[in-house]
């Protein structure tokens, strides 16, 4: 494997913002900020948003600029390629069928030597702007997006219905505890008034015999 991609996906994402774009100023990519990148110097290899190109225009005024109408010449160049992580300095640039991995020059000359089919992903990614599934992909993700709203908003509601109906079980287990301590209170009273009843009733007829016994011994 040549780059911890998962890796480099959370490390971009805590830097972005709500939107992700397909191409991120430079300048502001190295001051932590997510800007979209409208323009593109070849001499440069950077990317740049309006204000960035301002600054970039003055100091570097021969360097040819790339806008959005070109944008499919930006592809496979610039520094948002990946970085390899095995090999720092080398930049991922290939792309290994053999093993569905993307490895830089050196990776491929120590590790997959050996592979059939090893391509640039600049050719690979070639008029990809052009393609119909990638000129549908913008429509697609706005359906997904508005299922998982849905989704999520129904997942809320039914979030907040489970916390109203275990109020409400609380509430009547709370009601049904009352009603059997009632219960047992009262049980519990008309239990020890039957038994002081029996117990006096009892120590009567003791009392009878017990004197009863003590006459008969003083005659």
């Amino acid at each position: 494997m040549a780059s911890k991609h998962t890796k480099s996906f959370k490390d971009s994402m805590s830097m972005a913002s709500d939107l992700i774009h397909d191409f991120v100023c430079s300048p502001c990519h190295e001051d932590k900020l997510n800007t979209e990148a409208k323009y593109f110097c070849g001499d440069c290899s950077k990317y740049f948003c309006d204000k960035c190109l301002t600054f970039h225009s003055k100091l570097f005024k021969q360097h040819v600029v790339l806008g959005r109408k070109d944008v499919d010449k930006w592809v496979g160049q610039g520094d948002a390629l990946i970085s390899c992580d095995f090999h720092p300095g080398k930049v991922i640039e290939l792309l290994c069928e053999d093993h569905a991995e993307m490895c830089c020059h050196l990776c491929v000359s120590l590790n997959h030597r050996m592979c059939r089919t090893i391509s640039l992903i600049s050719d690979l990614a070639k008029d990809v702007y052009k393609m119909a599934d990638f000129k549908q992909l913008p429509s697609k993700v706005a359906k997904i997006t508005t299922s998982l709203n849905q989704v999520r908003e129904v997942r809320k509601k039914n979030q907040d219905s489970l916390k109203t109906s275990g109020k409400f079980m609380l509430t009547k287990i709370k009601d049904l505890r009352k009603s059997l301590n009632q219960l047992l209170d009262k049980l519990e009273k008309r239990t020890v008034k039957q038994m002081d009843s029996v117990l006096a009733d009892l120590d009567v007829t003791l009392q009878k015999d017990i004197d009863s016994c003590t006459l008969i011994h003083d005659q």
